[in-house]
């Protein structure tokens, strides 16, 4: 369950690049409103290409959880580049929310390969549809709340809410290795329903 509640948090950056930032491009930056499909397509074609690429070395939940750290670094770094458009003239805005998006685009495929492992790989066998049924609705309701965060942070709060809103994502990245380990030390003891035979 910690570790569904860190990923949920992670899984708030999914509806980043297609709520906050159509609103901030439109509402707090120079640059055309056509950015908005320039940045849907570059992140569709590095998903598209790279998700592979960006899975190979999650191999278990330790590795996973590195990926989840990896991935909170990148979504700070790309929405820092993103904020930092607010107060840029239009073309260097555009570059910076470009930039933005490809390394906010990093972030999102480690994500998505460390969530993956992790729904997967800390269930047990005998339980495989309860824990991915619970992983499913932790990211579930972070997208029904995703709008309203991401409102306040990114479009009422502006650039500081950029940037404290990436910082989270951080911290739950840090702290998903060791939930992880912990989860893995709490598997290892055997339960006393696990000593009873049936």
């Amino acid at each position: 369950m910690v570790v569904t509640a860190l990923d949920s948090l992670l899984s708030l950056q999914g509806h980043v690049l297609v709520f906050a930032l159509p609103l901030w491009i439109v509402g707090h930056s120079q640059t055309p409103h056509w950015l908005i499909g320039v940045c849907g397509v570059v992140n569709t074609l590095m998903v598209v290409v790279f998700q592979v690429g960006a899975s190979r070395g999650v191999v278990g939940n330790v590795s996973a959880g590195r990926g989840a750290v990896r991935s909170g670094v990148a979504f700070l770094l790309g929405m820092a580049a993103i904020a930092a458009a607010a107060g840029a003239p239009g073309r260097l805005a555009s570059v910076l929310i470009v930039a933005g998006v490809v390394v906010y685009t990093v972030g999102e495929l480690w994500h998505a390969a460390a969530s993956f492992e992790l729904g997967f790989g800390l269930a047990p066998a005998r339980a495989q549809g309860q824990y991915s049924g619970l992983h499913a609705t932790g990211s579930g309701l972070a997208g029904s709340l995703a709008p309203s965060v991401l409102a306040l942070f990114c479009i009422i709060w502006g650039v500081p809410g950029w940037l404290a809103l990436g910082c989270v994502f951080v911290l739950a990245g840090l702290a998903m290795p060791y939930a992880v380990r912990w989860a893995g030390r709490s598997r290892a003891a055997p339960s006393v329903a696990d000593a009873v035979p049936a």
